[in-house]
């Protein structure tokens, strides 16, 4: 059996100053560590290799002083596959903020999430990605699909600061209101564990305590 500890979107160095002990106390235990992207920061993995080998990808808000990663990858652990993704999809995560946005309210879009997630690899047995900040656990077409969800969940809302100056301070506005739409419990801290052994890959999802109130 191989323990395997899963997180996303960390943003140290952006949104926080650094890994909060509370995660790494709950990856003790991993035989190895996955991060979905959004690192912000290269400290993240310095600090996940003294617990279990780290195997990470690219974000979209990685910093200059993350070191260079790939886009995706895929896993080999024992006779199982894992594919690794940020997740974020150019041409559609902004209409899905806009749209429920202008809706009010959350709109039902997940199923082509994860279908999308599911698909962008061949030949895997699982697939985790970040991204959206929200935890996830499901199955397509038998390839277990997670989102550890967020290690700093309210991303530029942390702090309750200020949105920035001209048109990146519109996309802060919309981003929060999509945020908040999700609720509170989409909003909590988590990392994840996968579980391989020969019967298959298993998940789940492990909230963390608020290293911060967000508001």
């Amino acid at each position: 059996m191989i323990r395997i500890g899963v997180l996303a979107d960390t943003h140290v160095g952006e949104f926080l100053d650094a890994l909060p002990q509370v995660v790494l106390d709950a990856l003790e235990g991993s035989d190895l560590i996955l991060h979905a992207g959004d690192l912000s920061d290269g400290s993240v993995i310095r600090d996940l290799e003294r617990i279990a080998p780290v195997v990470a990808v690219r974000g979209d808000h990685d910093l200059p002083s993350a070191p260079r990663l790939p886009r995706r990858a895929v896993i080999q652990v024992g006779r199982h596959r894992i594919g690794l993704i940020h997740g974020k999809r150019p041409g559609t995560d902004p209409l899905v903020v806009v749209a429920h946005a202008a809706a009010g309210r959350r709109i039902g879009w997940d199923a082509g999430r994860v279908r999308a997630m599911a698909s962008a690899f061949e030949g895997v047995d699982a697939v985790v990605f970040g991204h959206w900040h929200e935890a996830l656990i499901a199955q397509v077409d038998g390839v277990l699909v997670m989102n550890p969800g967020a290690v700093c969940p309210w991303g530029s809302l942390e702090g309750d600061r200020p949105p920035r100056p001209g048109a990146a301070g519109v996309a802060d506005r919309l981003v929060r209101r999509y945020r908040r739409q999700l609720g509170s419990q989409a909003m909590q801290p988590s990392v994840g564990r996968l579980t391989v052994s020969d019967a298959g890959i298993t998940g789940e999802i492990r909230p963390t305590p608020r290293c911060q109130a967000p508001y």
